[in-house]
């Protein structure tokens, strides 16, 4: 799934009921809900770029992490190549997520002990 579907299915399933009793979408158009999630991905690259951490609860988070400058093997010639310091996004999914993936209950919480 891309943007431009993810947007999609954002407009048609996301819905308000009107005054009159009746299920209407939230999004006007699809432009509306595209330009949403632009604007959800731009507040998350920014906080990235800040060297900050972004978390959705259920979800996951991301964070950016540094990486050593070493030496690294190339895999075609097998030379040895000098690599500089890095940072890198990584995603780190939550136990929920990973719980749906799988096909799996992802409640975390016992059941009550009876008595």
């Amino acid at each position: 799934m891309n943007r431009r579907e993810l947007a999609k299915d954002l407009q048609t399933r996301i819905q308000f009921e009107n005054d009159e009793g009746k299920q209407e979408p939230f999004f006007s158009s699809f432009m509306l809900a595209d330009d949403t999630l632009k604007l959800i991905f731009q507040i998350i690259g920014n906080e990235l770029q800040g060297g900050g951490e972004v978390s959705v609860a259920g979800f996951g988070r991301w964070k950016v992490r540094q990486t050593a400058a070493g030496l690294r093997r190339n895999p075609q010639t097998q030379e040895m190549v000098r690599v500089a310091a890095s940072q890198k996004v990584r995603f780190y999914p939550s136990t929920a997520l990973k719980a749906a993936v799988a096909g799996k209950s992802s409640s975390r919480r016992r059941p009550p002990k009876r008595a």
